[in-house]
């Protein structure tokens, strides 16, 4: 491995006019959070005399440099060259207010590559994801409302630079920029060969802050394709390209801790998922078969597991591993971006298919999670969209009674992954027999239901349930406009809170009204379903001796039919909440039926 280090400044660095840094179309968004940024200006800022700031390393994947304009190949230090772009292009701008033109025009030079006779260009040029988005904010200052962006982060980082920049006199302004240009020194690695600049990638992330599996699989993935030849590297690139897009707003880590769940068909932990995903990999590719160090992956002992598991006594899945390639590097990136383009459809819910979509909504509020490798398989396995419909129907009923009879996370996973190995384009059947033997019995999801807690974590559940009750009130065919309305909310008809001065002048004195026990009999029965309802609005029911009768004259008003009836109840107490309970569980079990 030929390395080229150079220590530079930020002068340094930006001098040669025909190069230009390169932040790929494969790197993922501007991640960078407001402590990062602030750190990052603090560290310069506060420099005393010749005292200079290390910036980090960068890694430059280089070629042979030409008399024309070299575009350097960003490998590592996009995040902190973005930041600095940042930073210079908010400087530049507060000058160009202030008038000063020859500080302007330095910048502008720093800022810009150009070969000779060419055309200007950016000195650090985004091709990322984010690449429109940043040329939008350096063009239009103004434009700082982050909920017209897509990345946050960026509009932030643009935002509080330039508040901060604001509040300088011209003198700190200069103090400030000379330590930027001068003092601050960037650690400049060179290398030529694209094998050896991902592998230098991984070295030294090793050595600093924890990498995140997907930015380990991702050089993973491209410094083998280098090692492949220069056609694999580039169809890799294309590809990882498409995948950040189509994760993009996705956790990508969780999706290659799915890709792997069903590939694997069994549960995969998050420590486990690199070590997995490289044995995959050496161990199907047909090109990985020549590489020297294949046979370190060939017969891996089971990966240990550093995160406790809470599944019990779960069922271990062996999978027999022989070690033989069946696919082309292409074709296992085809699949790897496809398994991406389904797995950001389902979490994002962006199917297409209205249908498919409003199942995957229910999925999200029931918090199912575990679903996901299983989902995904049925998909990319080509099931058509009719059957999995049904699929997603059944799977609400079966994932929804395991979570409220508290089944264990983990074994649920395991149980999915198991059915990852069920043919998507074959019956049904085979499915609801999965679902079937692990599904709880309608006793329990009767008393579990009556019995369970909707706490805040779990909020969107008790309005899923809340949501289908009130739905199945309405007949079959009719449309319930407040399903997903940001207006209609969850309501806790005995409130929240009781005691405090400020729930007794807003919701009344239910201390009073509820009786001796109210202290003890409150936190046991606040978030039960019976005390839970729809409602759309505010109440402002003020201090009374019977605040449930002020309730009802709001609750008569509401066109949602289960809050309606509330209001043929003469009270509303403890004793109330438990009936209620009692009576939605029933109306639960033939809801959501066993498969």
């Amino acid at each position: 491995m030929k390395i080229t280090p150079n220590s530079l400044t930020l002068n340094q660095l930006f001098s040669s006019t025909n190069e230009q840094f390169v932040i790929p179309s494969y790197q993922r968004r501007y991640s960078w959070r407001e402590r990062q940024v602030i750190e990052l200006i603090e560290d310069i800022e506060f420099l005393e005399n010749s005292d200079t700031h290390l910036l980090g390393s960068i890694v430059c994947l280089t070629g042979h440099h030409t008399a024309g304009l070299n575009r350097l190949e960003l490998v590592d230090g996009q995040q902190r060259l973005t930041t600095i772009s940042i930073l210079l292009e908010c400087l530049r701008e507060r000058l160009v207010r202030e008038g000063e033109t020859d500080k302007v025009q330095e910048l502008s030079r720093l800022l810009t590559a150009k070969a000779l006779g060419g055309t200007p260009m950016p000195k650090i040029a985004l091709d990322s994801i984010d690449g429109d988005e940043f040329r939008r904010l350096v063009e239009n200052p103004d434009d700082s409302d982050a909920t017209r962006h897509a990345n946050h982060n960026l509009v932030a980082a643009f935002s509080i630079i330039r508040s901060w920049i604001s509040d300088w006199s011209l003198e700190n302004l200069g103090s400030f920029l000379y330590k930027l240009q001068n003092n601050s020194l960037i650690i400049r690695l060179d290398v030529s060969d694209a094998k050896d600049a991902f592998k230098l990638f991984e070295t030294i992330n090793n050595r600093g802050l924890k990498l995140s599996p997907t930015d380990i699989i991702k050089n993973f993935v491209l410094g083998n394709a280098a090692r492949f030849g220069i056609d694999q590297l580039d169809e890799a690139r294309k590809s990882w390209a498409l995948l950040i897009s189509y994760l993009d707003g996705a956790d990508t880590d969780a999706f290659f801790r799915y890709f792997l769940i069903s590939a694997t068909q069994r549960r995969i932990t998050k420590s486990q998922v690199v070590p997995e995903f490289k044995w995959l990999f050496m161990n199907e590719v047909f090109e990985a078969e020549k590489l020297p160090d294949r046979h370190l992956y060939a017969d891996e002992d089971e990966i240990d597991d550093d995160e406790p598991d809470q599944a019990g006594d779960v069922e271990d899945v062996t999978i027999e591993r022989d070690g033989t390639a069946n696919v082309t590097f292409k074709d296992f990136l085809r699949r790897v971006v496809t398994s991406a383009k389904v797995f950001g459809e389902l979490v994002l819910i962006k199917t297409g298919d209205k249908r498919i979509d409003r199942h995957l909504r229910n999925l999200r509020m029931i918090k199912s999670a575990q679903t996901y490798g299983f989902l995904m398989h049925l998909r990319v396995g080509g099931m058509e969209d009719k059957a999995f419909v049904e699929v997603l129907k059944i799977t609400e009923n079966f994932i929804l009674r395991r979570h409220v009879c508290r089944e264990r996370a983990n074994e649920t996973e395991t149980l999915f992954a198991k059915l990852c190995s069920i043919d998507p384009r074959g019956s049904l059947a085979e499915i609801r027999a999965g679902y079937r033997d692990a599904c709880p019995s309608d006793e329990k999801f009767r008393d579990e239901f009556a019995t369970a807690s909707y706490t805040a974590n779990i909020i969107d559940r008790a309005r899923y349930c809340l949501e289908q009750l009130e739905l199945s009130k309405h007949g079959k065919h009719a449309e319930l406009q407040v399903l997903g309305s940001d207006d209609v909310h969850v309501e806790h008809i005995i409130p929240q809170k009781i005691k405090t001065k400020r729930s007794k002048e807003e919701f009344g004195d239910w201390v009073t009204y509820l009786g001796d026990k109210a202290d003890l009999l409150h936190p046991r029965t606040v978030s039960k379903i019976g005390n839970l309802t729809l409602f759309s609005g505010t109440l402002n029911i003020g201090a009374s001796n019977n605040p449930f009768a002020n309730k009802k004259k709001a609750y008569q008003q509401s066109a949602i039919l289960m809050t309606n009836e509330l209001t043929e109840l003469p009270s509303f107490k403890f004793k109330q909440v438990d009936s209620r309970s009692k009576e939605l569980a029933d109306l639960a079990v033939s809801r959501w039926p066993a498969p």
